[in-house]
């Protein structure tokens, strides 16, 4: 990555190691000068970046991780922008990732479940975020010293307040630990994430991933054809309450698996209410009593101060309180339990002036006549032109606003907006814009352009299908257009057995393919 050449970054970053680096993006090992620590930093040059949904991607998972403040999952210690580069600091952990340690084949069967309770209340905790982390593998969970587990890498997790920057139901992950739901290019869940860790877990358990083939192809037909029964007899041997995790988590129907994360937890009654602080690898619970009375101290308090807000409204005179007549008394009495009792309760707030603009009750009470004169905010505005072929409705931040051919510009506030081009034959195209005042912003689409495309020949000859519908006989007059992502190839001739491939076809490329039909 070009721009970066000094040993300090960003004036707080002292570069110990370069841990990988291309001219987009780099990934460090560094010195936090003002936290005096190790950390991890992630830089990404905007400039380098044609692409905006990848800037999006990185900024994304700073968002994300900033939410999730959670022993078993990699702190984020700041993010921002200096100068056209975006970064990221991470927590550095003192360990190895899991793949590491699998490859030593040492732990121990109490190891092991630690380390799998772990790695779920991390899930558990994402999920209750409403994140979805995508791509669960032993090289994004590391194991530090004191074995805690840390889950890690959620560039490519998706949050349900997210403008699906890229594709939601696109496949992304690693393939030998994908749900079949994500082979299929279908919508995720937390219920994929839990069958990614169902594999992570067998193969912790039993040493080998299930999945795992010759090449990517077999495997992603192993994970979409795998017989249930088979694998169920594979992990006979371990200790049942494993086996009955591991048989629902590894479903294939989604269904059929676990619930949540914590579901799971509780089966294995492990206590999942509180964070676990673990000191030297043993357990240790926080103070429940002194928690308790913490607990308490702050409801006393956040108590006290709605009450004294309540207070302030009733001004000098009682008759301004919300509450009705009857009960005003009483609210403003010496007496601390009947006021917040007659505060919270619903019976004995007047719901007739809760409907009324404040100015007219003000007006009642003084009998005067009152003039408020509110600023409101000048907003500004600009314009948006759309050319899309063939068509698409435009969508702007989540709403369909129009159909192309457009005949006039958008009407659009100034700033950030997400716009998206909809055709149900093509793939979503999603940009994020800046909307200046007064300026007419254009943007050109062509549609075809977001295909992937297969050029396909067979000896002696074949009928092709993708994804199961027919595409003709070869010699194909016509290359066949594809949405990126992986297909389904399928190739028959009564006379031979049948090509059935997995291929992954990338946007805007032509896979030329030359197969001869065997016996």
């Amino acid at each position: 990555m070009q721009g970066i050449t000094s040993e300090i970054l960003f004036e707080k970053f002292e570069i110990i190691e370069v841990l990988k680096k291309d001219e987009h993006a780099a990934v460090f090992l560094a010195n936090h000068i003002y936290l005096s620590k190790k950390i991890i930093l992630k830089v990404l040059n905007t400039q380098k970046i044609s692409d905006h949904a990848l800037v999006e991607r990185f900024k994304r998972e700073a968002k994300l991780l900033a939410k999730l403040d959670h022993p078993n999952i990699i702190k984020v210690l700041d993010f921002g922008m200096a100068k056209e580069f975006f970064y990221i600091s991470f927590e550095y952990i003192e360990g190895k990732s899991l793949r590491n340690i699998l490859k030593t084949n040492s732990l121990s069967f109490d190891q092991k479940k630690h380390l799998m309770v772990q790695l779920l209340k991390a899930l558990d905790f994402a999920h209750s975020h409403r994140i979805i982390h995508r791509d669960i593998k032993p090289e994004n969970i590391f194991v530090d010293n004191s074995f805690n587990c840390k889950l890690g890498d959620f560039g490519l997790a998706l949050s349900a307040e997210d403008n699906f920057i890229t594709n939601p139901y696109s496949i992304v992950g690693t393939p030998s630990y994908m749900s079949p739901e994500q082979v299929r290019g279908a919508k995720l869940t937390a219920k994929s994430d839990l069958f990614s860790a169902g594999v992570v877990f067998f193969e912790m358990f039993l040493g080998k991933n299930p999945f795992l083939k010759e090449n990517v192809s077999i495997t992603l037909n192993e994970i979409m054809s795998y017989d249930e029964s088979k694998l169920v007899a594979e992990i006979k041997e371990i200790p049942e309450e494993i086996k009955e995790v591991l048989v629902g988590l590894l479903k294939k129907n989604s269904e059929n698996r676990f619930q949540s994360a914590a579901e799971i937890l509780q089966k294995l009654n492990v206590q999942y209410e509180q964070p676990t602080l673990i000191i030297n690898g043993f357990d240790k619970k926080p103070n429940q009593k002194k928690m308790l009375i913490a607990v308490a101290i702050i409801v006393i308090m956040g108590l006290f101060l709605v009450i004294k807000f309540m207070d302030s409204l009733s001004g000098e005179n009682a008759n301004q309180s919300i509450l009705s007549p009857q009960d005003s008394s009483k609210a403003i009495g010496n007496n601390t339990s009947d006021k917040l009792r007659d505060t919270v309760q619903k019976d004995n707030v007047d719901l007739t002036t809760l409907t009324k603009p404040l100015i007219e009750q003000n007006q009642k009470d003084n009998n005067e006549s009152t003039n408020v004169q509110i600023s409101q905010p000048v907003i500004k505005y600009g314009g948006l032109f759309v050319e899309c072929l063939p068509w698409a409705e435009v969508h702007v931040d989540g709403e369909k606003v129009e159909t192309t051919p457009m005949t006039k510009p958008l009407t659009l506030a100034e700033g950030e907006h997400t716009i998206k081009l909809i055709n149900e034959d093509y793939p979503v195209y999603t940009k994020v814009i800046q909307v200046a005042q007064g300026k007419v912003t254009r943007i050109s689409v062509l549609l075809e352009a977001l295909m992937g495309y297969i050029n396909c020949d067979a000896r002696p000859w074949g009928d092709v299908y993708v994804n199961g519908d027919y595409k003709g006989q070869t010699p194909l007059r016509n290359l066949i257009k594809v949405r990126p992502g992986f297909i389904r190839l399928t190739l028959k001739n009564p006379n031979y057995s049948d090509i059935d491939t997995m291929l992954n076809v990338s946007m805007g490329d032509t896979l030329t393919l030359r197969l001869n039909f065997k016996k």
